[in-house]
C-alpha cells in the first residue's frame, strides 16, 4: 500500500472541500463565496509548494539494507569462467556465478583477490555495491555479494579475450531481506564492463544503462570495493593515499583505535559537508610484496570518494565510491542533487617489480595524468628564473586596509634590492568587499587600496622590476550577507585559505560563467592579465540551484579556466588536479599528509613527484608554520618547491613583510640552488639515513637534504648540519 506524504493529504483535503462544500457554495452569499475561493487558493498554493519544493517539508527518511552483517566467503581457487587477458599474460578473472574477481600476475600467481574471507568479514561486496534512493529520500543498500547468493543473478552478456560484460540483477524481497520493506518492489540491473586497453585493465559502469524502478535513482556506486581487503598485513603490504601531499599507511601497525578516512577527490562537497578530508589526485594504490595495483579513477573523478580503514590489529581495506547523486540533510530536510548520467570508470595499472614502492606509484600516476591531458607539457615560460612566491593580503573584509597596491610594489622592490631575482606577487582581497567578494566586485577595485589606477601602477612597476603580479579571482563564492537568508551559507576552511574568511554562499553555474566572462574582459584593461583562480582551486560542489552535479561543475570550470589562461597567466592557489593543464603555477602545495599524525602513517611527496617538471609550485607559507625557519627551508628543498610567504604592510601584524626582509633574501640565496632541477621530473624520493633524504631528478641529478644538527656523510658526500647539497 502506498504511503501518503503531505501532498497526498492536501489533494484529499481539496477534493473533500469541493465535494462537501461545493453544494453549499451554490446557496451562499457573494462574500462567503469569496471567502471559500480564497481558502481554495491557499490550498492550491500548498499543493504547488509540496510538489515543486519537496525540500521545504520535512519527511522521515528510512534506510533499508540488503547487506548481511556477515557475508559468505567465496573460494577463489577455482570456478572462474570469464578471463580478460592483458600483456605479459596478466589477467582479470571473474566468476559469473558468485561475483568473485581476481588480478593475476604474469607468472600466473593471484596477487589480489576480492573473493577472500577478508572482504566477507568486512561486509564488502566482491564486484559492485549500490545505494538507491526513492522519490521520498528512502535509501536501499545492496551489493553483489549478498544479492548474488540469495536475491539475484549474474550473467555474462558478452566476452572476448580482452573484453567482458557481466550483468548483475538484484531482486530483493521482503522474505529474503534482513528487515523487509513493507511490500515494496525494489530491483536493479547493472552491467559492468572489464576491458584491457592502452596496456591497462579498466572496469566501468554506464549509469545511463542501469535499470531501476520508476521514481528511483542511484545515490552511490562502488566498483570492486572488496578487492583490496586484508585481515592481517605482513612484509611490504601498505596502502598509498593521495591525501594532500600523499601518505603511505603501514598495515601491520597495531593501534588502540582503527584509522578511518573518507577522502573526497578534489575536496569535500561543501553543499553537503561530505567527507572528512580532501584528496587532490584521482588515484589510490595498494602494494602486496613486490606487486602494485595502482587504481586511477577515470570518468567520474569529480564524484569520487576514497574510503580507507586500517584495523586495530593490522590489515584494512581501501576502495572508491562514486557519488552518482549527491544527497544529504540540509536544515533537517532531505535534499538531492542532479544525478550523473554517463560512464564511471577505474583503470588498474598492474606492475610487479622487486622493491616496488611509492616512487613507482608516483611515476605511474604522473604518466597516466600526462597521457590524459591533466598536466602541462612543459614548464611555463613565465618562470625563466627561480621564483619566489608571496601572497600579499590587501583587505580581508573590504574595510580594513592591510596592504595598498603602492605598498605591494614597495615590497617587491625591497625584495629585489635584497637579491631576490624573481618575485611572483599574488594579491588577495583587491575587490571592494575584500576576500568575501566575487568578480562583480573585483571590477570595482577597493578604493582604499588605490582603485583600478593604483592596481595598474603597481602591476607596471612590478613588471619593470622583472617580476610578475597575479590578481586573486573568486568565481564560486560570494558574500553570504548580500543574498539574505534564502541561500545555504558556508565557511571557507581556514586551513586552505591561510587566514580568516567570512561566510559565503555558492554561485550557480550560469553565474560562474558570467563571472569568468566579466573577468576575461576586465583583465584586458589591466596592466597585468595574470590571475590566480582562488576558490575554484579549493572547492568543488554540487550546484543544487543550477541542477548540476559535481562532475558537471568540474567540466564547466575546467573549460572556462582555459579561457582565462588564453588571456594571460593562470595560477592556482591549491593543486586541484582537474585544473592543472591550464595552469602556469600552483601557489601552495601542502607539505604534509592530513593523516601524518597517526602511528604507522608516513607523509610522502607524491603530489610533488607528479607535478615537478610540469609546472612550478610553492611550499606552504613559510612564515605560517610549526616548523623552525631552518626546517621550513629544508622541507621546501626536499619537496622541490619554491618558497612561499604571506605578507601584509600592516606594521601591527605579525605578517608584516619588514620582519622577514633580511631572512627572505638569505633564504632565497640558498633556495635558488635548485634552479638546475627546476624543470626536471622528480624520479625518486628516499630516506637514506635518519634525518637524511635523497631526491633524484632526471639525468641523475641528486639533492641530499640533512635535517640533523650535525654533519653527515652519504655516498662520499659531506652534508653540513641543517643543510642540503645539489649534485
Amino acid at each position: 500500500m502506498k504511503e501518503f506524504d503531505i501532498s497526498d493529504t492536501i489533494v484529499i483535503l481539496l477534493t473533500i472541500y469541493y465535494l462537501e462544500i461545493g453544494a453549499y457554495m451554490k446557496k451562499s452569499s457573494k462574500n462567503k463565496k469569496i471567502l471559500f475561493s480564497c481558502c481554495a487558493v491557499v490550498l492550491v498554493v500548498a499543493i504547488l509548494l509540496a510538489v515543486f519544493l519537496p525540500g521545504a517539508v520535512s519527511k522521515k527518511v528510512n534506510n533499508y539494507s540488503y547487506v548481511a552483517k556477515t557475508q559468505k566467503a567465496v573460494d577463489a581457487s577455482s570456478g572462474f569462467d570469464v578471463t580478460v587477458v592483458g600483456s605479459g599474460n596478466r589477467k582479470i578473472l571473474v566468476n559469473s556465478k558468485n561475483g568473485a574477481v581476481a588480478f593475476v600476475s604474469g607468472d600466473g600467481k593471484t596477487i589480489f583477490n576480492s573473493c577472500s574471507k577478508d572482504a566477507a568479514e568486512q561486509t564488502l561486496a566482491h564486484i559492485i555495491s549500490l545505494r538507491l534512493r526513492d522519490k521520498n529520500g528512502n535509501s536501499y543498500s545492496m551489493n553483489s555479494t549478498d544479492n548474488s547468493v540469495a536475491l539475484g543473478t549474474f550473467g555474462v552478456v558478452s566476452q572476448s579475450n580482452t573484453r567482458a560484460n557481466i550483468k548483475f540483477d538484484f531482486y530483493p524481497d521482503a522474505a529474503s531481506s534482513e528487515k523487509g520493506i513493507k511490500g515494496a518492489e525494489i530491483f536493479a540491473s547493472v552491467v559492468i564492463s572489464f576491458n584491457y586497453e592502452y596496456n591497462n585493465f579498466k572496469a566501468s559502469v554506464n549509469t545511463k544503462d542501469i535499470v531501476l524502478p520508476d521514481g528511483f535513482y542511484v545515490e552511490k556506486l562502488s566498483i570492486m570495493p572488496g578487492l583490496f581487503s586484508v585481515s592481517e598485513a605482513a612484509g611490504q603490504e601498505f596502502y598509498t593515499l593521495p591525501d594532500c601531499c600523499g601518505a603511505v599507511v603501514d598495515l601491520s601497525t597495531v593501534s588502540e583505535k582503527p584509522l578511518v578516512a573518507d577522502l573526497g577527490v578534489y575536496g569535500s562537497d561543501v553543499s553537503f559537508y561530505e567527507y572528512d578530508r580532501g584528496a587532490v589526485l584521482p588515484f589510490f594504490a595498494f602494494i602486496k610484496k613486490d606487486c602494485i595495483v595502482n587504481t586511477i579513477i577515470g570518468n567520474g573523478d569529480g564524484l569520487s570518494e576514497i574510503s580507507f580503514k586500517r584495523f586495530e590489529n593490522g590489515g584494512g581495506y581501501l576502495y572508491n565510491t562514486f557519488n552518482v547523486t549527491s544527497c544529504g540533510m540540509v536544515d533537517g530536510k532531505f535534499v538531492a542533487g542532479q544525478p550523473y548520467e554517463g560512464e564511471l570508470s577505474q583503470i588498474y595499472v598492474i606492475t610487479c617489480e622487486k622493491g616496488a614502492d611509492y616512487n613507482n606509484i608516483a611515476e605511474q600516476v604522473r604518466d597516466n595524468l600526462a597521457s590524459r591531458g591533466y598536466l602541462p607539457r612543459e614548464i611555463s615560460d613565465k618562470f625563466v628564473d627561480f621564483p619566489f612566491f608571496i601572497n600579499v593580503l590587501g583587505s580581508a573584509d573590504g574595510k580594513t586596509t592591510e596592504t595598498t597596491f603602492e605598498d605591494a610594489a614597495e615590497i617587491t622592490a625591497l625584495l629585489k634590492s635584497r637579491g631576490v631575482r624573481n618575485v611572483a606577487l599574488r594579491f588577495s582581497g583587491a575587490g571592494k568587499n575584500g576576500l568575501s567578494s566575487d568578480s562583480d566586485y573585483t571590477n570595482s577595485f577597493n578604493r582604499k587600496l588605490g582603485g583600478k589606477e593604483g592596481f595598474n601602477e603597481m602591476a607596471e612597476k612590478i613588471v619593470e622590476q622583472g617580476n610578475s603580479s597575479w590578481l586573486d579571482l573568486n568565481v564560486y563564492t560570494n558574500n553570504a550577507r548580500k543574498n539574505g537568508n534564502d541561500v545555504m551559507v558556508y565557511e571557507m576552511p581556514s586551513k586552505f585559505a591561510g587566514f580568516s574568511v567570512e561566510q559565503f554562499s555558492l554561485n550557480r553555474t550560469n553565474k560562474v560563467n558570467n563571472i569568468v566572462s566579466e573577468s576575461y574582459n576586465m583583465i584586458a584593461d589591466l596592466a597585468s592579465a595574470d590571475v590566480c583562480l582562488n576558490d575554484a582551486s579549493m572547492l568543488l560542489y554540487t550546484d543544487l540551484i543550477g541542477k548540476n552535479n559535481r562532475q558537471d561543475v568540474l567540466l564547466n570550470i575546467r573549460e572556462k579556466a582555459g579561457a582565462l589562461n588564453a588571456k594571460g597567466g593562470l595560477m592556482l592557489s591549491y593543486p586541484a588536479a582537474y585544473l592543472l593543464n591550464n595552469a602556469d603555477a600552483v601557489f601552495s602545495v601542502p607539505d604534509t599528509s592530513g593523516l601524518a599524525d597517526y602511528q604507522g602513517v608516513t607523509a610522502v611527496p607524491i603530489m610533488q613527484m607528479v607535478l615537478h617538471g610540469s609546472l612550478i609550485y610553492g611550499s606552504s607559507y613559510m612564515n605560517v608554520t610549526n616548523l623552525s625557519a631552518e626546517d621550513a627551508l629544508l622541507r621546501c628543498v626536499e619537496y622541490g618547491a619554491v618558497p612561499s610567504f604571506l605578507f601584509t604592510h600592516n606594521a601591527q601584524s605579525n605578517l608584516n613583510y619588514s620582519v622577514y626582509a633580511s631572512y627572505t633574501a638569505q633564504l632565497y640565496g640558498r633556495a635558488k640552488k635548485l634552479l638546475p632541477v627546476m624543470d626536471m621530473k622528480m624520479t625518486s624520493h628516499e630516506l637514506v639515513l635518519s634525518g637524511v633524504y635523497k631526491i633524484t631528478y632526471d639525468y641523475n641529478k641528486v639533492v641530499y637534504v640533512n635535517y640533523n644538527p650535525s654533519v653527515v656523510e652519504v655516498n662520499g658526500v659531506m652534508i653540513s648540519a641543517k643543510d642540503f647539497v645539489v649534485i
